[in-house]
């Protein structure tokens, strides 16, 4: 068969439609290979993301800071490792600007790392805790935002473990069904949760088995269940000007939790008790409100011994305003502004 071949000098025109084509489909793969990268990512030095990374970050050494610039780090992530960003055995390391979403397990997890800061992320629909630092002195989690976690594995908003003199502050808390929204366990002793928010969460802040930390200035609301929730030897924690409103309970302290202090807190309209004191022992109320609470404004009972309620103010409460149930001993109730009162 004889073959024609063209000339050097004859020329071939594309099809206008099939150069479109063409291009849209060159940009469009750019597109996503600048946008997004995938894997396992160490970061050994301060680094700032220019993409999207879809996969676990994991952080190791000192002084590094991971910015994320509104970036996002996505899950599932792989077995083996208890947080998409995860820091370990580290010091002086910063992680901020984060979108932290879709892992199975923590968001962001930290163990055994002091003196760190962790701001300005938002960590959302993770599979256990949002944030949680596991051990570790003297760290920050500030300015986060922290939704909707704690997913089959259970879980909290924020929680630190095994740690001192971390300060929790100006964070939003919403809508965890897990276990609570902020959490202190495992012997948490001398830290700091102020000015935070935490809303629409099964607890609002449950401290367990943690003594000596400050509770100041925060914004607690609709939560499922308890308010502030303090159990199995939450001793000795101060909690001043906090705001516990339209919760099942406001205040709870049980399971031999003793020596806390309450101070100028108010606690409105929850459906069951504003604060309530069970099995515990040498707990003060000073100067807080408890208004139009479902039962009762202020209720010591189960054996509940040597509790101070002093200068309290508490109205319209549906059972009654204070409420001592007598089983206990040593109870001083003093000054208090109260409509009604039983037991007493």
């Amino acid at each position: 068969m004889k073959t024609t071949r063209p000339r050097s000098s004859e020329s071939y025109t594309i099809h206008p439609l099939l150069l479109m084509v063409a291009v849209t489909l060159l940009v469009v793969f750019n597109a996503a290979s600048a946008t997004a990268s995938s894997g396992m990512l160490y970061i050994s030095s301060s680094t700032t993301l220019t993409e999207d990374h879809y996969g676990n970050i994991v952080i190791e050494g000192n002084n590094i800071t991971l910015d994320c610039a509104g970036r996002t780090v996505s899950g599932p992530g792989v077995e083996g490792f208890s947080g998409g960003i995860q820091v370990q055995y580290s010091a002086s390391i910063t992680v901020k600007r984060c979108k932290v979403t879709a892992f199975g397990v923590n968001g962001i997890y930290a163990v055994d790392s002091n003196n760190s800061r962790y701001e300005n992320n938002r960590v959302v629909g993770n599979g256990a805790n949002g944030i949680h630092l596991d051990g570790g002195v003297a760290n920050l989690i500030t300015g986060n935002t922290v939704r909707a976690n704690s997913g089959v594995l259970g879980g909290n908003g924020i929680a630190i473990t095994r740690s001192s003199q971390t300060v929790i502050e100006q964070n939003t808390v919403q809508d965890q069904k897990g276990e609570s929204g902020i959490l202190l366990r495992e012997g948490c002793h001398h830290n700091m949760v102020v000015g935070n928010t935490s809303t629409r969460n099964n607890v609002g802040v449950r401290v367990d088995g943690s003594w000596e930390n400050d509770f100041i200035s925060n914004i607690v609301t609709s939560n499922a269940y308890q308010g502030f929730d303090f159990i199995r030897g939450a001793n000795s924690n101060s909690v001043w000007l906090n705001a516990s409103n339209g919760n099942m309970f406001g205040f709870e302290v049980n399971e031999s939790s003793n020596q806390n202090s309450f101070g100028r807190n108010v606690a409105n309209e929850n459906q069951f008790e504003g604060f309530k004191i069970f099995n515990s022992n040498g707990n003060t109320l000073t100067g807080n409100i408890a208004n139009e609470n479902g039962t009762f404004g202020f209720l010591v009972f189960g054996g509940s011994s040597f509790t101070v309620v002093s200068r309290n103010t508490a109205h319209e409460n549906r059972q009654a305003d204070g409420y001592d149930e007598g089983t206990g001993t040593n109870n001083v109730w003093m000054a208090n502004r109260f409509g009604t009162t039983i037991g007493f």
